[in-house]
């Protein structure tokens, strides 16, 4: 009798355990799914945060890379602009150094009837007229016509540091009469003679060479190929100092 009556409150007790769990159950599942979604959101959120960190961390890699090329192409054109700062000066300098010796030139030659001084980028030259050094269709140097030359000459053996170039220049006119097949030959013997002329003069032949340019540099543009402009039959004399690099060259450097 008393196994029947504590069998019976058992079976009540697990009932209302049972009731009681069915109860909390049908109570808990809508916050259960709440929480379930509430963690995928969340978990959603995460995922999103890691590819805007990936994101960001490739534009922090990107940004550091153009950084990087950007200092580096500061630091070539820091470079460059020193290099040229540095070509500026030696240009500076070779055009001080090359207006000192046209005013050495013009102060040497100045009453010397036929020459004159003519600064360019090459350089300084002595220019005398043909008219002044040689017949018509001549080579040979007419006498007492060679005082420019005694001048240039006294001039080089004082710098013996400095170079020359003897160029011949002619007009346009044909050669008819003179042994010389054409103007480019004349403008060539000529400046020849001129060069012979100085190192009788004493001045070395390792110095000097010759050019001949024939009408192709006339001073007066003529009215016609073969005119006669008597301002274009001259021998020019080009002066460089020895190591000096002329104006023309350094801003060549500059291109570079």
């Amino acid at each position: 009798m008393a196994l029947r009556k504590e069998s019976a409150a058992m079976s009540k007790r697990v009932m209302v355990a049972v009731l009681g769990f069915c109860l909390v159950g049908m109570v808990g599942c809508p916050e259960l799914q709440k929480l379930r979604d509430e963690n995928k959101r969340l978990n959603g959120q995460v995922v999103g945060l890691q590819t805007d960190k990936q994101k960001l961390s490739n534009e922090v890699n990107a940004l550091a890379a153009e950084r990087d090329r950007l200092e580096a192409e500061l630091s070539e054109a820091r470079g460059e602009a020193e290099r040229s700062a540095g070509l500026l000066n030696e240009l500076k300098g070779e055009q001080e150094k090359l207006q000192q010796q046209n005013r050495d030139l013009q102060a040497l030659l100045r009453g010397i009837p036929g020459t004159t001084v003519k600064a360019t980028a090459e350089g300084n030259y002595v220019v005398t007229e043909s008219e002044i050094l040689f017949d018509p269709g001549q080579i040979e140097l007419k006498s007492g016509a060679t005082a420019a030359l005694d001048k240039v000459s006294e001039y080089l053996r004082a710098h013996p540091d400095i170079s020359i170039r003897i160029d011949g220049h002619t007009d346009g006119q044909p050669i008819r009469v003179s042994p010389w097949k054409d103007n480019y030959h004349l403008g060539a013997m000529r400046a020849h003679a001129v060069m012979l002329y100085l190192m009788d003069k004493g001045v070395s032949p390792e110095r000097a060479f010759i050019a001949s340019f024939g009408p192709n540099r006339p001073l007066v543009p003529p009215k016609e190929p073969t005119a006669d402009v008597p301002q274009n039959r001259r021998v020019e004399i080009l002066l460089v100092p020895e190591g000096v690099r002329t104006v023309g060259e350094i801003l060549e450097g500059l291109k570079e």
